[in-house]
């Protein structure tokens, strides 16, 4: 505060968003999707070891550091405590419709799992230049988040190795308890894969 005047101050990365890269050149090369993947896993990570489930994981909340290659996760707007009884409160509906996880999409409640889903989304839009679902409604968005598995990312992709579309396809999964279990786990197989690229 200053004289009675509130402010907030944040911190400025130069750079551009996943999103703005994406759109501007189109799918990624692999190595720059692990690189980008697994440091949003490792930021996810940090966050959910805290408690804090993000809630609106998406390209346009991803920040990429000008040269340094750093991978900044940013709008924790939506973010809540997993203890928090707002995030647990049914019937909310809260993020972006193309990112959102089912469960997130039909006002259940969400925990972190639901951030690897949108994680999924996020790395499925870097691979194909597009997000894993559309539609001409936010309601229509999210009725096939909810009911549909995205086209297989190899029909928008063919350099997308099979092991990648593997990954993508475990954080899509439905069930959240048939999803990767952690973001850590996540940044480690990323790692893992991106060390032999």
């Amino acid at each position: 505060e200053f004289k009675g005047l509130p402010y907030l101050v944040m911190h400025y990365v130069a750079g551009v968003s996943l999103q703005d890269r994406v759109a501007a050149g189109g799918p990624l090369p692999v190595a720059e999707v692990l690189r980008i993947g697994a440091q949003v896993a490792a930021g996810l990570a940090a966050a959910h070891a805290q408690g804090i489930v993000h809630r609106d994981v998406k390209p346009a909340n991803i920040l990429l550091e000008n040269g340094v290659e750093r991978v900044k996760l940013t709008d924790f707007g939506l973010a809540r405590a997993a203890d928090d009884a707002s995030l647990t409160q049914a019937g909310q509906v809260a993020g972006t419709p193309q990112y959102m996880s089912p469960e997130q999409a039909e006002g259940k409640p969400v925990d972190h799992r639901s951030d690897l889903f949108s994680l999924g989304s996020v790395l499925y839009a870097t691979c194909a230049g597009q997000p894993p679902f559309r539609g001409s409604t936010a309601q229509s968005v999210l009725k096939r988040v909810v009911e549909n598995a995205p086209a297989p990312i190899r029909e928008a992709n063919p350099e997308v190795p099979d092991w990648l579309a593997d990954v993508i396809a475990k954080l899509h999964a439905k069930d959240p308890a048939e999803r990767f279990q952690s973001a850590a786990e996540v940044a480690e197989v990323l790692g893992q894969h991106l060390a032999h690229v």
